[in-house]
């Protein structure tokens, strides 16, 4: 077969891939997004942690659960600083949550602020892991998007260790995309491939 006939019967096979995968889409991209998601149904502990972005959402489903008493106090990573931040521009991540849960009616008493600096989740992971060294039969509620609680499981594993038992994570929802619509809008697209580039990236240990 020559090189030419070759490659274009390479190019057929894609084209016949990606047109199938098309023509699917609805029955196979849907699990891409459920397979993210190991939230369970919340349950009474101690504390519930929100982990720092989408703030539209994620303190919002925190405050939820104190107000139905299933936890007693909020947990908030500190971030670390930015520019914008330092000028006055924008708040702290830190700060924007907190403002959410009072306006939501947690009494500011309750929040809590863990101390360090964090700017990713395995930052977060080693907050909860400080806190818990002096409180360690803590019980935890971790809040987050649905399709950052697989990876975010994972990597509070890794640096909980014999601690990952005490937490759980609650799914949080999006605003403009569902598992089943994610394709089909563009912040739901990004979010969920840069999600597996991002556990593909934890995998191999990047």
């Amino acid at each position: 077969m020559s090189r030419r006939r070759w490659c274009f019967l390479v190019l057929a096979v894609a084209a016949a891939v990606l047109v199938g995968v098309y023509m699917s889409r609805g029955y196979l991209l849907p699990p891409m997004a459920y397979w993210l998601d190991v939230g369970g149904p919340p349950r009474r502990a101690d504390y519930v942690m929100v982990l720092p972005g989408d703030a539209n959402v994620r303190p919002f489903v925190a405050a939820a659960l104190v107000k139905a008493g299933l936890a007693g106090r909020v947990l908030v990573p500190k971030t670390e600083s930015a520019p914008e931040v330092d000028d006055g521009i924008y708040p702290s991540s830190d700060e924007l949550i907190g403002r959410v849960l009072v306006h939501r009616g947690v009494p500011p008493e309750k929040i809590l602020i863990l101390s360090g600096s964090s700017n990713s989740t395995c930052g977060d992971a080693r907050a909860l892991a400080d806190f818990l060294e002096s409180s360690p039969g803590a019980r935890v509620l971790v809040v987050t998007n649905h399709y950052h609680t697989r990876r975010a499981r994972w990597i509070f594993a890794r640096v909980l260790k014999d601690r990952a038992g005490q937490v759980s994570f609650v799914s949080a929802p999006t605003d403009g995309f569902r598992p089943d619509n994610w394709w089909r809008v563009e912040e739901g697209f990004l979010a969920v491939i840069s999600e597996y580039l991002k556990l593909a990236r934890f995998i191999v240990g990047i």
